[in-house]
């Protein structure tokens, strides 16, 4: 968490210090690479509080590097994409006994994202944000379980240069696999944290 923290303050100290100046169309490929952290105990019946318990319920990626996805702007403010994520899982579902359950925790995602920022800028500090919106299908690897998810996410970016920047993002991920309830560790959804930096391509001369 203190890493994840550094990185925040790094990051901030960047923006401070920039102005956005990208565009999709003039460099529609995009590579996104980071951290995540993963509640496993999130579902449709958690308070907006329990989201945040970090401490408690966050599952941070001890690796620097544990989400790529990659994406191509398809027209009218919308890009579409795949990715891949890893991680550790200590904090578990409420009340599960998970004697000999290992903590590996995989998924591989797609997702249709529309820009926002067309209609909603986000300005703070003097800083310009692009909001934008996301859905698609997922496939989850989870201990002896996997299973499809449907995926709503909803993000944030900030262009430090005219090609790289950095996007926060936050992912529900609801259960779509009928999963064997003795095996089921999630409670039926999951919510994931991302943090990246992003690399814009793929300009015409």
């Amino acid at each position: 968490m203190k890493k994840l923290i550094a990185l925040l303050t790094f990051l901030i100290f960047i923006i401070n210090s920039s102005e956005i100046r990208a565009q999709d169309e003039d460099n529609p490929w995009q590579i996104s690479f980071g951290t995540n952290a993963v509640d496993v105990e999130a579902d449709t019946n958690t308070s907006i509080n329990e989201f945040f318990n970090v401490d408690g319920s966050w599952n941070v990626s001890k690796s620097p590097i544990s989400m790529f996805s990659v994406s191509k702007y398809v027209g009218g403010n919308l890009s579409f994409g795949v990715g891949a994520s890893f991680n550790s899982i200590k904090n578990y579902a409420t009340g599960r006994e998970l004697p000999g359950v290992t903590n590996d925790y995989f998924s591989i995602d797609a997702m249709l994202k529309y820009d926002l920022s067309e209609f909603l800028s986000v300005k703070v500090l003097g800083a310009t944000f692009e909001p934008f919106v996301g859905v698609g299908p997922g496939w989850t690897s989870f201990s002896n379980q996997d299973g499809l998810t449907a995926n709503l996410s909803l993000g944030i970016n900030y262009w430090l240069t005219e090609t790289f920047g950095v996007v926060a993002m936050s992912e529900y991920k609801h259960n779509l696999t009928d999963l064997d309830q003795s095996l089921m560790l999630d409670e039926g959804g999951t919510m994931r944290w991302s943090l990246m930096f992003v690399i814009k391509f793929g300009k015409s001369e």
